[in-house]
């Protein structure tokens, strides 16, 4: 049930917000919406006059079909009378039941389950999820530290990492991580920001992850030294010659396609005239790669089918923007690659509908990553994106101060990423448009140098 705008006011000081307050949360016919109310972005407003900000209260019902789940929250707070309350309840029951086919309504649809806080609905809907209470303490736990972290002077940062090292791990700095997304004060997101990844430095988990994209960069160097050369018996050569098992694993991550049964025929074939501790080195090597592969098989497998699933439910999303904003953090390359598939089957078999829905997708995604972007990286978007030539470059005049060596290159990879599509003209633009820049971004530093005080 959505509320008028006109009827929701601020709760600091009474003035009209533009907003659409929802009070029947429905899992069947908007899955979004779940992961909405459990983020703490449902409901919520924002009032332009005395800047407060955070969720409305308001009645809810959560209906979740697949778990035969009913429950109902009632704000003390706002004092609704026992004969409204029946009424808000009965309203959006019948609301959740009508949108049910006959064979689905159930006799728990009659027993809805009253829960006294915000807190203890969320609690329910965890339980049916098969998250323990011990795991929502943990949780808890984390979103306590990270308080206490943005209340510790930077001089202390050192000594609270010290103490409470064991508890920076994954989980910490991915809730805190969500946490900085949802916070609308620009200036303090940067300092938060700041804050958490000085701390992920001094962790012990920081300098796990920094010493495995070391490996990973390794590997990668590796792998591109051989280029075109890079065989099988190559890869296995750069595997043997690893210096730990996590740069066996990066390798492993950045060439799986090239762990196939012929490369696991040819190490075998190494196996089999080996001899003595190489052959014990051989065999542990060939059970670690199958075991490896059959991992990162499973992950790929697991992150395709939540790719699919999370395309289909923003296509059948009622408010697309809100159901973005909770899925921003899954949208990775993968999931672009997988849009992309999905619009071209949508073309082929003709089914606009699906079509128009996709399409308002990515370009709502294209709109959020560009908006995510430095303003330096933006304005290379926006050179990228200008087909003609000279107003590109009278967008480069006038960000003068914008044009950095992040900017330059990303003009020169995507020439470079042109020409080996066989595009010539739109490289060769490019690369004009890159020493444009680069003239204008040293008369910038000479004009500068000429003007301090200590020319």
């Amino acid at each position: 049930m959505v509320t008028p705008a006109s009827a929701v006011k601020c709760p600091n000081c009474g003035s009209p917000i533009q907003a659409h307050i929802h009070q029947l949360v429905d899992v069947g016919q908007d899955p979004n919406a779940k992961s909405r109310l459990l983020s703490g972005s449902l409901n919520f407003v924002r009032c332009p006059v005395c800047k407060y900000e955070g969720q409305l209260a308001t009645p809810l019902i959560y209906h979740d079909p697949s778990k035969e789940l009913l429950l109902t929250y009632i704000p003390l707070e706002l004092g609704i009378p026992k004969n409204e309350q029946e009424k808000i309840i009965g309203r959006s029951i019948n609301q959740a039941i009508d949108a049910l086919p006959p064979e689905s309504r159930k006799g728990y649809l009659l027993q809805p389950q009253a829960v006294l806080t915000l807190q203890s609905l969320i609690e329910r809907i965890l339980e049916k999820d098969g998250v323990t209470k011990e795991e929502l303490d943990a949780q808890r736990s984390k979103i306590r530290l990270f308080e206490d972290l943005l209340g510790t002077p930077q001089d202390s940062l050192e000594g609270f990492v010290a103490e409470h090292d064991d508890e920076l791990e994954e989980g910490f700095f991915q809730l805190a991580a969500l946490s900085l997304q949802s916070t609308s004060d620009d200036s303090a997101r940067a300092a938060a920001t700041e804050m958490l990844e000085a701390t992920l430095k001094l962790s012990a988990y920081g300098k796990r992850l920094a010493a495995r994209e070391a490996d990973l960069r390794s590997a990668a160097a590796s792998l591109r030294e051989a280029g075109e050369d890079l065989t099988r018996e190559k890869l296995l050569d750069l595997i043997l010659e690893a210096e730990s098992d996590n740069h066996v694993r990066a390798i492993v991550s950045l060439s799986r396609p090239g762990l196939d049964y012929q490369f696991f025929q040819l190490l075998t074939e190494r196996l089999d005239k080996a001899e003595g501790d190489d052959s014990k080195r051989l065999e542990a090597l060939r059970a670690d790669l199958l075991g490896q592969t059959e991992e990162i098989d499973k992950a790929q497998e697991a992150r395709l089918a939540q790719a699919s699933n999370l395309i289909a439910s923003l296509a059948q999303a009622e408010d697309l923007d809100q159901a973005l904003s909770a899925a921003m953090p899954a949208v990775d390359d993968l999931f672009l690659a997988i849009l992309q598939a999905n619009i071209r089957g949508a073309e082929e078999s003709d089914d606009q509908q699906l079509l128009s829905k996709l399409k308002d997708i990515e370009l709502k995604i294209n709109a959020a990553i560009i908006d995510s972007l430095p303003p330096n990286l933006r304005l290379a978007q926006q050179v990228l994106e200008t087909d003609d030539e000279q107003e590109a470059q009278n967008i480069l005049g006038d960000s003068l101060d914008l044009i950095d060596d992040q900017l330059l290159g990303a003009l020169l990879t995507t020439s470079q990423r042109l020409e080996q599509s066989n595009d010539k003209d739109g490289a060769d633009r490019l690369r004009r448009l890159h020493r444009h820049a680069l003239r204008l971004s040293m008369r910038a530093k000479i004009s500068s140098e000429a003007g301090s005080p200590d020319s």
